[in-house]
């Protein structure tokens, strides 16, 4: 399994609170359209409190099954016309293997 990572600064000028509601919405529905059926699992995190000097706004993870199957996907979303929330974002784009750690 690996996961598409999104690290989002937010460009200057546009409301946070407003931009969050547009990601939680009209922009997650595009692109769980776009992923599937590719996509297993899809999370947003938005940023509420900085431990050093950085400005992330959030981060976005999306779970495949390989880096084919990732790269197909995102491949559907980057051709597509950009939302509104693409036009507010300065993304960093990472592909990642993961691996779940037990709390036991």
């Amino acid at each position: 399994m690996v996961k598409f990572m999104g690290v989002i600064r937010l460009k200057p000028g546009y409301d946070p609170d407003e931009t969050w509601e547009l990601w939680r919405t009209e922009h997650a529905t595009n692109f769980k359209n776009l992923a599937r059926p590719e996509l297993k699992q899809y999370t947003i995190n938005r940023v509420i409190k900085r431990l050093n000097n950085n400005d992330i706004y959030g981060i976005s993870e999306s779970v495949f099954e390989n880096v084919e199957s990732c790269e197909r996907a995102l491949k559907r979303f980057i051709d597509a016309p950009a939302d509104e929330v693409l036009k507010r974002f300065q993304p960093d784009r990472l592909i990642v293997e993961f691996e779940e750690i037990a709390l036991d």
